[in-house]
C-alpha cells in the first residue's frame, strides 16, 4: 500500500493549501526533536517533512495525487518478485547462517551480509534495519518510498527499477551476489 501523505499530515485529501500548511506547522511543533524527547519523534518529524515537501508544493501535490490514484501492484506479483529475489540470493553460493523467510544472514569468506526482503522500503524500515542488525544489511524491496536517508550499514535495492539507494556496495563477493538486481 502506498504511504498516505495526507494521513501523515492529518488532513483530508481535499484540504486547501492553507490547511495543509497549518497542519504541517502544528505537527512540526509537536514532533520536532528539540521539543519532543520521545525516540519516535525524529522518525515522525522526518515523515512530516517529507509529506510537507510534496503536499506543500502545488505541482508535486498534483503529481502525488495522480500517482496514488493508480492501482497498487497485484499482491501475487509482489510475492512472486520477492520469492524470485530470495531464490536468486540463495543460488549465490554463500553459506546460510540464518533463514527466517524474508530475512537471511549469509556468509562468504568471513564476510556477513543480511538480506531482508520487503514490499516497501521507507525511512522507518531502513532505520529499524540499522538498529536491529550489526552487519551490512541489504533491503531488497519492490518499492522504495521517498528519498531514503540511509544508514551507513544499510543498502536498499529497488527490485522493480534495479536502483541502488544508499552507500555503494563493497567490491568483491557482495557486489557479485547482488549484481543480478542492479
Amino acid at each position: 500500500m502506498k504511504r498516505d501523505l495526507y494521513r501523515i499530515l492529518e488532513v483530508a485529501r481535499d484540504a486547501s493549501s492553507e490547511e495543509v500548511q497549518h497542519a504541517y506547522r502544528t505537527l512540526a511543533m509537536r514532533y520536532h526533536p528539540d521539543r519532543n524527547p520521545s525516540p519516535e519523534a525524529a522518525a515522525k518529524m522526518t515523515a512530516i517533512n517529507e509529506a510537507w515537501e510534496i503536499l506543500g508544493d502545488a505541482r508535486r501535490r498534483r503529481n502525488y495525487d495522480e500517482e496514488i490514484s493508480k492501482p497498487e501492484p497485484n499482491a501475487d506479483i509482489v510475492a512472486a518478485v520477492l520469492l524470485a529475489a530470495r531464490e536468486a540470493v540463495l543460488r549465490g553460493g554463500w553459506r546460510v547462517i540464518e533463514d527466517h523467510g524474508r530475512s537471511l544472514l549469509l556468509e562468504h569468506l568471513r564476510l556477513r551480509v543480511r538480506i531482508v526482503l520487503l514490499e516497501t522500503a521507507d525511512n522507518a524500515a531502513v532505520l529499524r534495519l540499522a538498529r536491529q542488525y550489526p552487519e551490512l544489511c541489504v533491503a531488497l524491496a519492490t518499492r522504495i518510498e521517498g528519498p531514503l536517508h540511509i544508514a551507513p550499514s544499510v543498502v536498499a535495492i529497488d527490485l522493480m527499477r534495479s536502483e541502488l539507494h544508499g552507500p555503494p556496495l563493497p567490491e568483491g563477493p557482495c557486489r557479485s551476489l547482488l549484481a543480478a538486481f542492479l
